[in-house]
């Protein structure tokens, strides 16, 4: 049973765009509500002043930068309350707009809420001439992907995001029988084509929130000066076959304070034959980095590397399942 105190103005129940001056306290109270369940660490932090936001003026919402992500959208208003909310995000491609946060008030549900939510949003993206829409979901909340399915939204594919601690890690045995090409660090002018590789492997749009960067593995001087200089350290191994064409490849990227990040990518021709190298190559050399966590985000059909990464103690720790809207002309 739910008790509200009845707003002066009915009028304003329904749909609307975010108001930055007014809106922000209930909407961080209603995205804690929703996701508070299923928060990673970053999650957590951004709510952790929740609590004095709700007192702050609106002027230090502003300048909040957790705050600022939230400000184009829209809130779902029942009597003076926010029981709904799907922000939009902006994206550095052209066009190309990203959708986080849709929620709704457990007591709301089924009310046909989150769908005119998401109407508006795809009336806000033709309005600004985009062309694509893109958002992740829970692979398991199958009310939401029928839900985007029936707005013609696709299925591009699902990555499951994997957690383990550096001191926890088992280290995986070779077969020297069936070792495979020799793994060796990625040479400087070979970024072009560790580029490619990594397309060749994983579909552009299961990178979130951005696709990957063409310079995404440049590893030259300045790259490395500025890198130090922010705190942060990458490396990358690969595989190579043939005239040096690049085949599987291991990457690590560390940044004070935070998590490791691990990758892999095996170009199709060459699955379920570097696999295990690449992946015993990166615990190898995580075992010399800072005993942090590590994580790595890989697609929840590459049945092989599952396996791998649950051999070496990693544990999945969700599987968010993206999609695509592609807007007509």
């Amino acid at each position: 049973m739910i008790v509200t105190a009845p707003s002066q103005d009915q009028s304003k129940n329904g749909p609307r765009p975010i108001n930055m001056n007014t809106d922000i306290p209930g909407i961080l109270k209603l995205l804690e509500l929703v996701f508070g369940a299923s928060l990673d660490a970053e999650g957590r932090k951004m709510f952790a002043g929740n609590a004095s936001a709700l007192e702050s003026p609106a002027i230090l919402w502003r300048l909040s930068p957790a705050a600022a992500k939230l400000s184009l959208g829209f809130v779902w208003e029942e009597n003076g309350r926010i029981v709904g909310n799907v922000t939009v995000l902006n994206s550095e491609m052209p066009g190309r707009y990203l959708v986080v946060n849709v929620a709704v008030h457990p007591d709301y549900r089924r009310r046909g809420i989150a769908r005119l939510l998401m109407q508006r949003v795809e009336n806000l993206v033709r309005q600004r001439q985009g062309n694509q829409i893109l958002l992740q979901v829970v692979k398991q909340n199958n009310a939401a992907i029928e839900l985007y399915n029936a707005l013609h939204y696709t299925t591009i594919g699902s990555m499951t995001h994997w957690t383990a601690s550096v001191s926890r890690l088992r280290r995986l045995e070779l077969n020297l029988d069936t070792v495979g090409p020799p793994i060796r660090e990625l040479k400087r002018h070979e970024w072009k084509s560790a580029y490619v590789l990594d397309r060749q492997a994983l579909h552009a749009d299961l990178h979130w929130p951005e696709q990957l960067k063409q310079d995404a593995y440049k590893n030259g001087f300045w790259v490395k000066v500025m890198n130090f200089l922010n705190g942060r350290q990458a490396e990358t191994w690969v595989a190579t076959a043939g005239k040096n064409q690049l085949v599987g490849l291991g990457a690590i990227t560390s940044e004070w304070g935070r998590s490791h990040v691990a990758s892999i990518r095996v170009h199709p021709a060459w699955q379920g034959r570097l696999e295990r190298p690449l992946l015993a190559k990166l615990i190898r050399r995580l075992q010399y980095l800072p005993r942090r966590n590590v994580q790595i985000d890989h697609p929840d059909d590459d049945e092989l590397v599952n396996s791998l990464l649950q051999e070496a103690n990693f544990q999945p720790r969700r599987t968010l399942t993206h999609m695509r809207l592609d807007l007509d002309e």
